[in-house]
């Protein structure tokens, strides 16, 4: 009989009793394929209930980490850290209707265990769908029987045309001696945060520069109340949608707004990224969000959770050519339209909307407090990319192309379906397998051939789907 070590994870922000439901349902289908399952019968929330489930792996286990919500990389690493095999990383499909928050950020929380896992030297297989469909049966039967094949891996060489010389190093160049300004110390468990400070001068001529967040709180707290005012009534103005929330919160995002837009003006910042979480929702009592898209609407280029590697792809892009840049997470697929869904919790720029008009302004999805855009984001010609870092020197690039679609917002927040040039279901494998970071960043305007001689002199690995 075959054997697997079936562990979850699960975060209290998210929908934590549907999450349980898919263990349930996927320790049911493991044991209607002859598996003996071993594993807690509960999710797992953080490192400490890994031992406390007394969960310890066997050699001739399958080991599997069921995604049923989103969560940090601490638990991937404590459960599964000195895997021998490659680890079955096991996203589902998530519930939530049209429009509605993400119940379980699953897949998401599938690609950060991913970065870490691979980059502690962890060979992973993503599995993405649901218990009860039949692909998923066979792929896990696969598995039970020691058939773990990776996907087909995206090409190491260029897929199309190479942009010459001179235009990308004239980029280059234009990217020496940018800023990136940091707010707070890295999430914990975000590995795919982290950064290599030297490499980022040494390779692309950007400087670093770091604020703590009790600085930060600090200069929020002394924005006096006439230019926190004049901070909302700009806002009111492009989002009237703004005026319908808590007014204490709506104060405290027009003092957060100035505060950071302060110190990118005084520094000179030409990105910034924050530790949006936990301290500014728990202790300050407002999501950092439409701030920061207020701050990329002015020319800086944000980010959430002090992702500084995704800031400097941003800076890479925007010198390349691209005016509208965003950071987002890779939180569906769809086999049939050969669409993923690119997503984050409400940072973009209200001119990135699909409808500037009808740019709304609301409650952050899992935080229940605001402020944080809800709408889609514009349609048009997208390139897909992500400098990606491992460890050491292993610097790399990857790259994507599709169609960004029209339609309704996919989940509660910015989102935008974006219909791969590639085969989605390869190139999310490949993001996930090849352990790249959770976030990627869109830039509205076709630039492969630009990145892919710009990978050429940076030495960077390309990894192109």
């Amino acid at each position: 009989m075959s054997r697997a070590a079936l562990l979850a994870t699960g975060r209290s922000t998210f929908a934590w009793a549907e999450g349980r439901a898919f263990l349930d349902r996927a320790r049911a289908a493991l044991g209607q394929l002859g598996a003996a399952v071993s594993g807690p019968n509960d999710l797992v929330e953080f490192a400490e209930g890994v031992a406390a489930a007394g969960f310890a792996p066997e050699p001739d286990q399958l080991p599997i980490l069921l995604c049923a919500t989103f969560a940090d990389a601490t638990v991937a690493l404590t459960a599964f850290g000195q895997s021998r095999r490659p680890v079955i990383l096991w996203a589902v499909r998530d519930p939530a209707p049209p429009g509605d928050r993400l119940r379980l950020n699953s897949l998401c929380g599938a690609n950060l265990a991913a970065h870490g896992l691979v980059r502690s030297g962890i060979e992973v297989r993503l599995l993405y769908g649901n218990p009860e469909e039949p692909g998923i049966r066979e792929e896990l039967r696969r598995a039970l029987a020691g058939d773990l094949r990776p996907a087909d891996s995206g090409s190491g060489e260029p897929l199309g045309d190479v942009a010459p010389d001179g235009e990308v190093c004239a980029a280059l160049r234009r990217l020496r001696g940018m800023r990136l300004g940091v707010v707070g110390d890295v999430p914990t468990g975000f590995t795919s945060c982290e950064f290599d400070g030297a490499w980022l001068r040494s390779c692309l001529g950007l400087d670093v520069l770091e604020m703590p967040i009790s600085e930060a709180f600090r200069r929020i707290s002394e924005v006096g109340a006439q230019r926190r005012e004049a901070s909302v009534a700009a806002a009111l103005a492009a989002s009237p949608t703004i005026q319908s929330l808590d007014p204490r919160v709506v104060d405290l995002f027009g003092a957060v707004t100035v505060a950071m837009s302060d110190w990118a003006n005084e520094a000179r910042l030409d990105g910034l990224g924050v530790r949006c979480w936990p301290e500014f929702p728990l202790q300050l009592g407002v999501c950092p969000c439409s701030a920061l898209g207020r701050i990329a609407a002015s020319g800086v280029a944000t980010q959430c959770e002090r992702d500084v590697n995704g800031g400097a792809t941003m800076l890479l892009l925007r010198e390349l050519g691209a005016r509208d840049i965003f950071l987002a997470d890779v939180v569906r697929v769809d086999e049939e339209a050969n669409t993923a869904t690119f997503w984050h919790c409400g940072l973009a720029p209200v001119g990135l909307a699909a409808d500037p008009r009808e740019a709304r302004q609301d409650t952050h999805c899992n935080r229940g407090i605001g402020v944080a855009g809800n709408f889609p984001l514009r349609p048009g010609r997208v390139t897909v990319a992500r400098v990606g870092w491992l460890r050491g020197a292993d610097y790399r690039l990857f790259l994507a192309g599709g169609e960004a679609l029209s339609g309704p917002n996919r989940f509660k927040g910015n989102s935008v379906d974006v219909r791969l040039d590639g085969d989605a279901v390869t190139t999310v494998r490949t993001l996930v397998e090849r352990g790249f970071e959770h976030h990627t960043v869109l830039a509205w305007m076709e630039l492969r051939p630009q990145l892919r001689r710009a990978a050429q002199i940076l030495s960077l690995e390309l990894v192109e789907c």
